[in-house]
């Protein structure tokens, strides 16, 4: 019994000497006394793991491996001794062993950090060919989908409508229906132009169903979509096929460009629009999205061979935008959305926790973005005017994310308490949370000042709740007369629907039975279907040739300025960023824009030129201390490349010149190739050296058009 209980105290001191040392960081005398330790008790799993970190930290990884390996052995689901063991087996390049330890890990707790790292060491498994795909087949690009939902928890507008059109194309055993993803995968090779990841349908129709469930965690609902960005497949679409953007065209990942190869190549370009809200009316948007907007609709209108539009507002406005700025007529149809969430109403519903001081109290609800647009304030104003007549009004509940232009806003909620409490706001909430928040209010509000469609109308309308909303653009087109509308300019109008609304029951009792025996919801199921029936009519039209190219003698410029309203009618004719056509471009900033890695590849289009030689001027921007790298760039064409010279002989603007070749469908191929080590940037995770400022030709023995090219790289600012 004695000699028991000298053992559990000899057992009991060397740990308690290895975690003294551990907490004083002497990892060698720590690693003695756990190994001590471990030869008396060898199945104490935790003190493997303390073993592993001490070898580690004295740079022996054979010996953490081997102690990390141990802890596995007696506990395969323990998270963090796997991590630990895959992060060592990396730094030794056992990157099978690593694989397997990371794919244990995501198994038993899916994270991104584990996906990460298995994309990685997958990675060359990309490398294989494209599927190529042609007649019939239809693309939908949902780059932006994905990349929202890695950032948030739960979709808004346009990702909900990306979501209940897929539902519907996944289900439609009659067409041929694939989604693809850009470039944007991380740790994925770059593709070549005209090519995409195409993602398994499956695994998106898993992903909108978890994401629209009732209870979402956002770390699984990133795991799900960077496993399903992992088995994404290279793919070609060919001759025949549709390639339709059916999100956000002018960001998040996605840009017109990407598709300008596919066009080339005879695949017929769809879109369907939102609003075009950011040319109309541009005080109400953030002034990054005016430049971007203005850009991207003119080059989707020079690319795209048919569009689709939310509603008619939607449908006439971007008609008289194209007709008033000189762009080609474009085959359109409406295909309105529907009237409620991805996710169908039911009883079970989930009250949010974050409104848990407003359950079983009178409220009502504003659904939306919290943005200047949205018109916000005119609500609170009228609740201010009703609250000083002495009304009984009920409590405001606002659901919605913040966004931009709402200073005047939180100015008076600020100063008023949040109406004395009165106001609650919420945000990020599930389906099924919105859900409750719909069923139990009094009735809706949507004040907007301009929308593309207006779906919390619809959404109220379709939970049975009144609604009151504003009476322009396309807002009534969604609810027809079973809304109460107000003009959002005019408050005391207004104010006069709010308080009939209000203060008379019997009338909003009248409006509820108005809704239940009159309203028919427009489901998803409709909307995917006449979706997917105007595209069928569309895919009879011919693919439109894109008439781009660079001019001789003109200076491309590559700026783009925040904030800027383009001159739509300039820009049809230059369309500058879309002329320049490559895999490694970043976004054009106020220099130009910066191309991804040492060794980009840009081709460009040029006009009247085929086979012949051509001098080509370059203007390049040199990321902050690349100075000292050397540049040569490589005529793909004729197979020639120039000597090396230093970036910071051209780090202020200076022109480069050379000689090029032009290719027999009239265009020029240059690589650029940076040799020498460039700094990463703290908090950008883009990998680049060199920018693209200006470009332009001239015939060698057109002396003024080279003339002109040099005062137009020299002396004037041409930004976008």
């Amino acid at each position: 019994m004695l000699s028991k209980i000298l053992d559990n105290k000899q057992k009991l001191s060397y740990r308690r000497k290895g975690n003294q040392c551990r907490d004083v960081q002497d990892w060698l005398g720590a690693a003695q006394a756990y190994t001590q330790h471990l030869t008396i008790n060898c199945a104490d799993q935790p003190i493997w793991v303390q073993l592993g970190h001490a070898w580690k930290e004295q740079g022996r990884l054979e010996e953490a491996a081997k102690a990390y390996q141990a802890a596995v052995d007696l506990d395969m689901n323990d998270v963090d001794a796997n991590i630990h063991l895959a992060d060592i087996l990396r730094r030794l390049n056992r990157n099978e062993d690593a694989l397997a330890a990371y794919e244990r890990v995501n198994n038993i707790a899916p994270n991104t950090e584990a996906i990460r790292n298995i994309r990685f060491l997958r990675r060359d498994s990309k490398l294989t060919g494209a599927t190529g795909l042609g007649n019939g087949t239809v693309f939908f690009a949902i780059q932006d989908l994905f990349g929202y939902l890695k950032a948030h928890v739960t979709m808004s507008g346009i990702q909900r409508v990306q979501a209940g059109i897929a539902l519907h194309a996944i289900k439609d055993e009659a067409v041929d229906v694939r989604f693809i993803l850009s470039n944007a995968i991380s740790h994925a090779p770059a593709l070549p132009s005209g090519e995409f990841w195409m993602v398994d349908n499956m695994q998106v129709l898993q992903i909108i169903d978890y994401a629209s469930g009732k209870h979402v965690e956002h770390e699984i609902l990133r795991a799900m979509v960077m496993a399903c960005e992992d088995a994404a497949e290279r793919v070609q679409p060919l001759r025949g096929s549709t390639i339709i953007l059916l999100g956000a065209f002018w960001g998040l990942g996605n840009s017109v460009r990407d598709f300008i190869q596919s066009k080339r190549d005879g695949v017929r370009i769809g879109a369907y629009v939102y609003d075009i809200i950011p040319i109309t009316h541009p005080e109400f948007c953030d002034e990054a999205l005016v430049t971007d907007f203005s850009m991207a609709i003119c080059e989707l209108c020079a690319a795209a061979d048919f569009i689709l539009t939310i509603s008619d507002a939607t449908r006439i406005a971007l008609t008289e935008f194209i007709s008033e700025n000189g762009g080609r007529p474009i085959p359109m149809a409406t295909v309105p959305l529907a009237h409620h969430l991805t996710r169908v109403a039911d009883d079970a519903v989930d009250w949010p926790d974050q409104l848990r001081r407003v359950k079983g109290k009178r409220y009502v609800a504003y659904v939306s973005t919290i943005e200047g647009r949205k018109n916000h304030i005119y609500v609170v104003n009228v609740w201010r005017r009703l609250i000083a007549e002495g009304i009984d009004v009920p409590d405001l509940v606002f659901v919605g994310r913040h966004g931009w232009k709402i200073g005047a806003l939180t100015d008076i909620l600020s100063a008023t308490g949040n109406l004395d409490g009165r106001l609650h706001i919420a945000h990020n909430l599930s389906d099924g949370e919105l859900n409750a928040v719909y069923a139990n209010c009094e009735f809706s509000v949507f004040t907007s000042f301009v929308e593309g469609w207006g779906l919390p109308i619809g959404e109220s309308l379709f939970h049975g709740r009144p609604c009151i909303a504003s009476n322009t653009s396309s807002i009534p087109e969604v609810g027809g007369d079973l809304v109460d509308y107000v003009d959002p300019f005019n408050l005391t109008e207004g104010t006069d629907v709010f308080r009939h609304m209000i203060t008379n029951k019997a009338y909003r009792k009248k409006r509820v039975e108005d809704i239940r025996t009159k309203f028919v919801a427009r489901t998803w199921h409709d909307v995917g279907a006449d979706f997917l029936d105007k595209v069928k009519v569309y895919q009879d039209v011919d693919v439109t040739s894109l008439a781009i190219g660079l001019k001789e003698g003109r200076a491309l410029s590559l700026k783009a300025s925040p904030g800027n309203l383009v001159n739509a009618k300039l820009y049809f004719q230059k369309l500058n960023r879309i002329l320049v056509e490559s895999s490694f471009l970043y976004a054009p900033e106020d220099h130009g824009l910066w191309l991804r890695g040492p060794n980009p590849v840009i081709s460009v289009p040029v006009v009247g030129e085929r086979d012949t030689s051509i001098l080509l001027y370059v203007t390049l921007s040199v990321a902050p201390g690349a100075q000292d790298c050397l540049l040569s760039i490589s005529d793909i064409v004729s197979d020639e490349e120039t000597t090396q010279i230093k970036l910071q002989d051209i780090s202020n603007g200076e022109k480069i010149k050379l000689a090029v070749m032009v290719d027999s469908d009239g265009f020029i191929k240059i690589g650029f190739n940076v040799t020498g080590s460039y700094p990463a940037y703290t908090g950008d995770n883009r990998n680049f050296v060199i920018g693209l400022r200006y470009i332009g030709f001239a015939r060698p023995e057109n002396l003024v058009a080279r003339q002109e090219l040099i005062e137009a790289m020299s002396l004037v600012d041409l930004t976008i």
